[in-house]
């Protein structure tokens, strides 16, 4: 018999018994009629084996009971129809008595094992079914979207008008009967099958189909649990990696002694890159009772919107009243200008950490949200390390910003200190040696014609009292050049360069007029004295060129000889203390020296006050 029709017969839902016997009936009397021909062809007992053909057909599609009965029924039928004397139960002959007795024992195993046979069948579909709801509940990353397909082919397997799985507890009702499906103790959901299901087929839901499926379901959630919280962790890691490395690349920057405005608009960008579509904020409250904006995401926002002061209700009014982060779930009924401009912005909630930078509270690190729904619970954690970044990049600068103070007050403080030596000894030692000189020159002209060698003596007196005179004068100059305070560095240069002992081709911007700051004058003279001197007594040059020119709020000064090169300014030589000098300035001086190929002097010094670190 073909796979296909045997497994069309083998159904795991039994047809009615009286159908059964009814198929039973017209096989036994069609197997009846057929003997007739064939015993024409065939031996007197060799027919009857047509009547196994009803007992397997019978025992495949109603069981072993019934193929027992037909089995039973076709020995009687092929006894009265078929074996002499006709018409009667009496067999006289003993070989059709053994012919019997073999065809009865012969249908009997034939009904058994074709009842073995579907029950084989039988639990071969099951565990089809098996199988296919493992496939489906236990590689669903979607529990209930695979349920109603798990459903359909119970229903299919069972041949059920319809079958519904749900994961929630559901009660009969006058259409459907509930098997509920549970593991141990923990109900998972409820089958709801039709209630005109024969009982046959509800007991083996009750038996087979229900525990099958609550087993699968249960690994099924676990499954889905397991993978919920794998998810979890994979986006827990990459949040935390993301953040680990956006605070990494902050870090640097403040490392790298990275400017405050220039960490702030750090800070902002990688928050907004962490957190989406949530604008962030780093504000600063101010010593006239306002907060500003110190940097955001947030683009296209005017002047007024930059700077509020602190009234009504808003976070950075609630940080500094509290010290602590605080939290705005909602600006509907909030007052005051932070709220109407959380308003204007469409913001609905935000969260805030005071930036707090050695002990004083100076501003606040705000994340704002457009969404409906609050800002969610872990929002303030993910904010704080980026809030100590911004207050060691504030801390930071301002210990730069005093030590660029101090450094500055020494220079200034040296300058000073120098202005006042060569003020003193033009003032007293100076104009003393010039009394002496003229006191000599008059006794020198007062002298008679013969005292001729007293008059020798004097005049000899007179030329070393003024030699000494012009040293002191030089001596002067170099410790702060009277030409410079008088008329600036213009002039002062230029008297350097006809004093210098090698030829300078100095080059004035006509933009360097203006004063400068004393401090900035000073340094500039000093570098272009040094290098000339340096031109001069090392460099064995023939010739110097100075360019002089302001830019953008900066003195640029150019130094270039054709000596023989090979300064080194980490030999201890005057270099040394002029780089220090520009560098307590906010400057910079850059030596290029090669050996054989000259000096070159850069050196830039800003002309307007360095800015304030952030208050």
């Amino acid at each position: 018999m073909h796979v296909g029709s045997l497994s069309r017969l083998v159904r795991p839902t039994r047809p009615p018994w009286w159908l059964g016997l009814a198929v039973a009936a017209l096989l036994i009397v069609v197997e009846t009629f057929l003997v007739y021909p064939l015993r024409a062809i065939m031996t007197s007992f060799s027919p009857g084996i047509i009547y196994i053909v009803g007992v397997l057909v019978v025992s495949v599609v109603w069981g072993r009971w019934l193929g027992v009965a037909t089995a039973l029924a076709s020995a009687v039928a092929f006894a009265v129809f078929h074996v002499p004397p006709f018409g009667g139960l009496t067999v006289p002959d003993l070989q059709d008595v053994a012919g019997l007795a073999v065809f009865l024992i012969v249908a009997l195993a034939t009904s058994a094992l074709a009842d073995l046979s579907r029950l084989r069948t039988v639990e071969a579909e099951e565990s089809d079914l098996t199988a296919e709801m493992a496939r489906l509940l236990l590689h669903a990353d979607d529990l209930a979207a695979v349920l109603p397909a798990v459903a359909r082919r119970i229903a299919r397997s069972l041949e059920l008008p319809g079958a519904a799985i749900h994961l929630a507890v559901v009660p009969d009702d006058n259409r459907h009967s509930a098997f509920p499906l549970q593991a141990g103790a923990v109900r998972l959901g409820t089958l709801l099958v039709p209630v005109d299901v024969p009982e046959r087929t509800l007991r083996r839901l009750r038996e087979r189909v229900v525990p099958s499926l609550a087993s699968l379901l249960h690994a099924g959630c676990e499954r889905a649990a397991t993978l919920g919280s794998l998810e979890a962790s994979r986006e827990r890691l990459g949040r935390l990696a993301a953040e680990q490395a956006a605070l990494g690349r902050v870090a640097k920057l403040v490392a790298c002694g990275g400017r405050p405005p220039e960490v702030f608009d750090a800070i902002t960008t990688e928050l907004h890159g962490l957190l989406g579509e949530h604008s962030t904020w780093l504000l600063r409250y101010e010593a006239d009772g306002t907060v500003s904006v110190v940097s955001t995401n947030l683009s296209g926002l005017q002047p007024d919107e930059m700077r509020w002061p602190l009234q009504g209700e808003s976070i950075p009014a609630l940080v500094r009243d509290s010290n602590r982060s605080a939290r705005m779930d909602s600006f509907q009924h909030a007052t005051g200008p932070a709220a109407d401009l959380a308003r204007k912005l469409g913001v609905r909630s935000a969260v805030g950490l005071p930036i707090v930078v050695e002990g004083r509270l100076w501003g606040v690190a705000a994340v704002a949200s457009a969404r409906p729904e609050p800002m969610p619970p872990g929002t303030e954690a993910r904010v704080a390390g980026f809030v100590g970044l911004a207050a060691a990049a504030i801390a930071d600068a301002d210990s730069r910003a005093e030590l660029a103070a101090s450094r500055a007050r020494l220079v200034a403080a040296a300058d000073q200190a120098r202005q006042r030596i060569e003020r003193n000894l033009h003032d007293s030692a100076l104009q003393h040696f010039l009394a002496v000189a003229m006191q000599l020159g008059a006794a020198q002209a007062g002298l008679p014609p013969e005292q001729e060698q007293t008059r020798a003596e004097l005049s000899r007196a007179l030329r070393s009292l003024n030699t000494a005179v012009d040293n002191l004068r030089e001596i002067t100059r170099g410790i702060h050049p009277t030409l410079l305070a008088a008329g600036g560095l213009p002039p002062a240069l230029k008297a350097l360069a006809r004093r210098s002992p090698v030829p300078v081709d100095l080059d004035l911007d006509p933009r360097t007029g203006p004063r400068m700051p004393t401090v900035v004058e000073v340094a500039a003279y000093h570098v272009v004295s040094e290098a000339l001197t340096n031109a001069a007594r090392h460099a064995r040059a023939s010739m110097v060129r100075v360019q002089v020119a302001t830019r953008d709020g900066t003195l640029h000064l150019s130094i270039r000889d054709d000596g023989v090169g090979g300064a080194d300014p980490h030999r201890g030589t005057g270099l040394t203390a002029l780089q220090d000098r520009i560098e307590a300035l906010g400057g910079n001086l850059a030596i290029t020296s090669p050996t054989g190929g000259g000096t070159l002097l850069l050196a830039t010094i800003p002309t307007a006050p360095a800015p304030c670190a952030p208050e």
